[in-house]
């Protein structure tokens, strides 16, 4: 059954859709019985925020040890609970976790992180939203490559008229200007991408990742895919703003990815209070 649920966020009426998942929850991604050499192992020593409660406006603090091995990247996000149901929204921010210690290869930017970790990381919640100047819907983004400064959002995009929804990927530059915009499309198998030209009256769809009370217990198990509102191209190119979060329930996750760029999500709870 399909749920929808709104949400007002300084004068913008944002929506969620998605088709609530059966009694089997969503398969957490299949273990092989063959260990790949990239594949992470590591154990989380400590985990915990400074304070389970902020006001809006107030930067949450992580602390995290970890010791391990394989480790490529770690990010942090952020999910809102719904307040009605067990389900968590987003993720509203989603962000590298910078290493001290960088290589460059073959003209990227990596992280090198030891076998003991010892995190201290600052994070202000913020919601962010994308617009066409008239409409909004959750801009619920993913970062770039690790050490740029951009923002990419997933989607689905419809030519006007045409009836046709094709997955799509909008890029952001920190300041919320789109700076590319990608087709995606699959072929033989295959996911290919193409430049995208976004003309008047062409629609998107932002994407949004739903997660289970079974997320938190589970660290590989897939989110539910969803969508929020539909924006239209009318004079001035889609653009992202950044709006205070509401008060209620979220979620923290500490993200690691291992070198098989297999992701593992551990998640603390806590409360946003009104000033």
């Amino acid at each position: 059954m399909e749920l929808v649920r709104t949400f007002v966020v300084n004068d913008w009426e944002l929506k969620i859709a998605f088709n609530e998942p059966d009694h089997s929850g969503v398969p957490s991604k299949s273990n092989p019985s063959h260990i790949a050499p990239g594949a992470g192992k590591y154990q989380i020593i400590a985990f915990e925020l400074a304070s389970v409660k902020v006001t809006a406006g107030e930067a949450l603090s992580l602390l995290a040890q970890i010791n391990g091995e394989n480790i490529a990247f770690l990010y942090t996000e952020l999910y809102l609970k719904d307040p009605e149901r067990d389900y968590y929204y987003g993720p509203l921010m989603h962000e590298h976790v910078r290493s001290k210690v960088e290589k460059e290869i073959n003209g990227l930017i990596h992280p090198v992180w030891d076998s003991d970790i010892n995190l201290s990381v600052e994070i202000a919640p913020l919601i962010r939203v994308l617009t066409d100047g008239i409409n909004a819907a959750f801009a619920f983004m993913h970062p770039g490559r690790y050490g740029q400064e951009e923002v990419q959002l997933e989607g689905l995009f419809t030519k006007k008229n045409s009836g046709k929804a094709d997955r799509a990927r909008l890029k952001f530059d920190l300041h919320g200007e789109m700076i590319d915009k990608q087709i995606i499309l699959e072929k033989r198998g295959r996911l290919m991408t193409h430049d995208l030209v976004i003309k008047s009256g062409d629609m998107f769809i932002p994407a949004v990742h739903v997660l289970t009370t079974q997320n938190l217990a589970t660290p590989q198990m897939r989110s539910i895919h969803g969508i929020s509102g539909t924006i239209t191209k009318l004079e001035d190119p889609f653009h992202w703003v950044d709006e205070a979060p509401l008060p209620g329930d979220y979620l923290l996750g500490l993200v690691i990815e291992d070198f098989n760029g297999d992701r593992f999500h551990h998640y603390l709870p806590f409360t946003i209070v009104g000033e």
